[in-house]
């Protein structure tokens, strides 16, 4: 058996007494715990750790520094660990610089107070160790950064002239060493490339610069968070007093060569060392996209002495991690021959050697929070001798060693952090929870769309079977909406444009938004169905018209929104409270026009109106009890008893038995019937007329065996079975009840039988008639129709021949189509509803330049709408409408005009007959008939 010599077991560097064990616990202490940077326990049955131990652990985090003792003794011991940690596995995880100062090192400094050799013997300390750190070869994609030390260095290297103010100096020389700098070239490099052949690109780049420049000056200040970045930290560390400069150029300029030196060389030292320990603590900060680090790089210093600034940098670094508090994961590995200064023996730490390793370690950390807060000036010194021992001591040293192999072995889990902490967690989970908050953000965004019509507007609602709401013209709120339709919504969208700009061009006129509210929803399901709305909204468009080219400063500028009620206007009330809501952040919205069908959801589509303080100007509801309850309510048709005395008035006329059959809707919220069959009756029985009133099932109801409703009334079954019960009737018979869809039933039922009787529609067959498909389906039976705008039948003069010019060319050519007129007058109508509301925006502006336009403003000048004077001085005069004067006589509780017209019209072969059968009103170009009776 080969024996080993104590000589050649002594050429070994750690063949030494306790050599595994310093192997071990450099081994652990370089490990970074996979969660944090708490310190480890190393449980020892021969340390008993006071209460409270577990909470006060983070006051025991930081690294030691081991600093190994001997005469001799420690020679070649760092280079071992370099060999070790070198070939360390898992491979690319420790980074380390080692540095033999005998060799590096000049023997400039001293054991006494700080001098400049002092400080230039730290800095070129530290920068061999930057350097060594950053070429480690086991340091692959560390990604440390020393952007603070390498600042500090290049400025104490920095000589700045004495001719030129320091200051700029400085600050040019920032400028030109930093990231800005090279951003402005990009900047200057790509106007030589544009400038020359596009002027236009001069003054975007010009403005680039000069936001670099403000950038770059903004960031030096050193005192705008994020933006100052390295900068910030100068003003905020303790040493040199930041306080003093106020600025960090002007600390950088005591940094300066020639500067630095009349500071205290203690404390630019300190600077040293905490910039290069803040570098590290920043590299080693949890970041995004960067995988924890899961080893503290390794400061091996061989050989330190007093003169070569060695035992001067352990000091510093003492200092710095007492007066900061901060933990810096850097591990520092010395050898010296003497113990560092100042490490003063004690009961709690007594001189330990390696063989003891792991007892220090503990002791140590048992003692270093204590130390610490006593700011001691070895807290973080952990000297360990190395002491030869024995032959056998060291032989068995060395069995030891070998046996742990020539490398440091992580196991896995100790080279990975756990997998919640992992890069891939740190990207994937925020990834997974912006996706699920994306996902639910898209959907909620979906269901509101869905809601909403399929749009992003929140004035529109989707109800389950039919849109409602309001809309500037982008969306169709007609349901459904053919051709001509869309036509209507183009030229009401391109004019609102128009009315926007011609706003912003003169800002003088004042600029009023007026809402068609009408039930856009289809009764029959097809467009056909809604001719009647379609003309309402283009006699509007007409009257915006007009406004786009009126010049005076009192006329307004008119903006238009459509607003679907919803079938029957069931909707009415929800829209309406939606309009007040608008109103409130749209102050231009004054008023509402158009409005559909003196029904009892219209009635209280009204009311809610009325409560949200908008006024309310209708073109062919005729209801009695609609102006009279409303005082927000204005109309421009008449009412149900005018039209029921023209009718009585005209059946008078005409040859036949005085006997009336009146048919009407059985629906209680209809009051439009019900109250039209009132005054039917009435009128009819004032002109010795027989009456009798009879019900139907409104809407296509099931056909009913006769029977007498709850009034005594005969009940006739369905529109359809109203229409035969006609056949064999010679007297009058008038349809009080619905033109879409009922008539059209109506009139099928007394065709099939070939009905003799005289039959008259009311206003609200112009519904019917206006839609020619079904008009045209009945050619056998001819009847009567009342109509509060009788032009379309007859040859338009004077202002309504403008209207219908301007209606039929110029904004809607397809109403010259036989497929596009219509004769139900409800252009004209809501033509003239909207120019109440501008009449009395101009009245208003009239008077006054300053007085505000606000609907209760607009309300009070509707009422002075009335002809009191016959000379000129009067301002508020009457309105030539299309469909007749609108005066409403000065009574401020009138809200009907004067003597409205009603025209009779007729229908035969299916196609309305040119030429009025009757008039009765006051209208320009028309007299009315001698049997007309009074305005009541």
């Amino acid at each position: 058996m080969t024996t080993t010599t104590p000589t050649e077991e002594r050429q070994d560097p750690l063949a030494f007494a306790g050599a595994d064990k310093l192997v071990k616990l450099v081994g652990a202490l370089y490990q970074r715990p996979r969660v944090g940077d708490l310190p480890r326990s190393l449980h020892s049955a021969n340390v008993e750790w006071e209460p409270g131990y577990q909470q006060e652990r983070a006051g025991r985090k930081g690294l030691p520094m081991v600093c190994l003792v001997g005469p001799d003794a420690g020679v070649g011991v760092l280079e071992e660990f370099k060999r070790r940690l070198g070939s360390a596995r898992p491979s690319g995880g420790v980074r380390y610089a080692y540095l033999p100062l005998e060799a590096l090192a000049n023997e400039t400094d001293n054991d006494g107070p700080a001098t400049e050799a002092s400080v230039q013997a730290i800095r070129d300390i530290l920068w061999q160790a930057r350097t060594e750190l950053l070429r480690s070869p086991r340091s692959r994609g560390s990604g440390l950064r020393f952007g603070l030390f390498t600042l500090v260095v290049q400025l104490m290297a920095e000589k700045l002239p004495d001719s030129d103010p320091p200051e700029r100096t400085l600050l040019r020389k920032l400028q030109d060493n930093g990231l800005l700098v090279r951003f402005r070239s990009a900047i200057e490099n790509v106007g030589k490339e544009l400038v020359p052949t596009n002027d236009t690109w001069k003054y975007p780049l010009l403005v680039l610069r000069l936001l670099t420049m403000a950038t770059f000056r903004l960031a030096v200040t050193g005192r705008v968070p994020l933006l100052s970045g390295r900068y910030r930290w100068f003003l905020r560390q303790p040493h040199l007093a930041p306080e003093m400069s106020g600025s960090f150029v002007r600390f950088a300029v005591r940094l300066t060569d020639g500067e630095w030196q009349q500071e205290s060389p203690e404390f630019v030292a300190r600077l040293l060392v905490n910039a290069f320990l803040e570098d590290l603590r920043r590299g080693y900060r949890l970041q995004f996209f960067r995988r924890r680090r899961m080893t503290y790089p390794v400061l091996l210093l061989d050989h330190v002495t007093t003169a070569n600034g060695g035992y001067r940098l352990l000091e510093l670094v003492n200092d710095v991690r007492n007066q900061t508090g901060l933990f810096d994961p850097l591990l520092v590995v010395s050898t010296s021959d003497a113990p560092p200064p100042d490490d003063r023996p004690s009961e709690d730490r007594p001189r330990w050697t390696a063989a003891d390793a792991g007892d220090a370690y503990r002791s140590w950390q048992h003692q270093l929070l204590r130390d610490r807060r006593a700011r001691d000036a070895a807290a973080w010194y952990l000297p360990i001798g190395l002491d030869p021992g024995t032959p056998e001591q060291q032989s068995k040293a060395r069995k030891h060693v070998q046996s742990l192999g020539d490398t440091y072995v992580l196991r896995r889990r100790q080279s990975r952090p756990p997998w919640w902490a992992t890069r891939w967690m740190r990207i994937g989970v925020p990834l997974v929870v912006v996706a699920l908050v994306a996902s639910v953000l898209g959907v909620r965004y979906q269901d509101f769309r869905t809601s909403h019509c399929g749009t992003s507007s929140e004035w529109l609602t989707w109800t389950g079977t039919e849109c409602v709401g309001i809309s500037d013209g982008s969306f169709a709120v007609f349901q459904p909406a053919d051709d001509t339709i869309r036509q209507v919504l183009s030229v009401i969208t391109d004019q609102n444009r128009r009315a926007a700009e011609l706003h912003d061009a003169h800002p003088e006129r004042p600029y009023i938004t007026l809402v068609d509210l009408e039930a856009h929803t289809s009764s029959n399901g097809t467009a056909d169905g809604l001719t009647a709305e379609r003309e309402s909204l283009e006699g509007i468009a007409v009257a915006q018209l007009r406004q786009l080219t009126a010049t005076a400063t009192a006329e307004p500028i008119v903006r238009v929104l459509m607003a679907n009620g919803g079938l029957g206007m069931r909707q009415g009330v929800a829209v309406a409270q939606q309009l007040s809501r608008m109103a409130e952040q749209d102050p231009s919205i004054v008023g509402v026009v158009g409005l559909d069908m003196s029904s009892l959801p219209t009635q209280l589509t009204i009311r809610a109106l009325g409560d949200a303080g908008l006024p309310v100007v209708a073109s062919t509801l005729s209801a009695d009890g609609l102006a009279d309850q409303n005082p927000v309510y204005f109309q421009v048709a008449p009412q149900n008893r005018r039209e029921a005395a023209v009718a009585a008035a005209f059946a008078a006329t005409r040859p036949g038995p005085r006997t009336l059959r009146v048919y009407y809707s059985d629906d209680d919220s209809d009051t439009y019937s019900t109250n039209l069959r009132d005054d039917v009756v009435k009128s009819f029985k004032d002109k010795g007329f027989t009456v009798e009133a009879r019900a139907f099932e409104p809407d296509g109801g099931q056909v009913a065996p006769p029977s007498h409703d709850r009034y005594g009334e005969r009940l006739v079954g369905n529109a359809a079975a109203a229409g035969r019960d006609t056949c064999s009737y010679n007297g009058f018979v008038l349809f009080a009840g619905r033109g879409v869809p009922d008539f059209g039933d109506f009139a099928n039922g007394a065709a099939q039988c070939g009905s003799t009787a005289t039959i008259i529609g009311d206003d609200d067959v112009s519904r019917f008639v206006a839609d020619q498909v079904a008009r045209e389906q009945n050619r056998a039976l001819p009847y009567y129709y009342l109509s509060f705008a009788s032009e379309p039948a007859t040859d338009p003069q004077g202002l309504a021949r403008d209207f219908y010019t301007t209606l039929d060319r110029t904004l809607f050519p397809f109403e010259q189509t036989e497929r596009g007129r219509s004769f139900d007058g409800h252009a004209a109508l809501s033509y003239d509803a909207a120019l109440v509301m501008i009449t009395a925006t101009a009245y208003l502006r009239e008077t006054s330049a300053n007085i505000p336009v606000t609907p209760g403003a607009v309300w009070r000048e509707i009422t002075a709408i009335h002809t009191s004077r016959p000379d000129d001085r009067q301002t508020n005069k009457y309105i030539e409408g299309v469909s007749g004067t609108i005066d409403y006589g000065g009574d401020i509780g009138r809200h009907v005009p004067e003597a409205k017209p009603v025209s009779v019209l007729r229908v035969e072969g299916g196609e309305v007959v040119r030429g009025l059968q009757g008039f009765c009103g006051m209208a320009a170009g028309h007299t009315s008939d001698a049997w007309c009776p009074a305005d009541s």
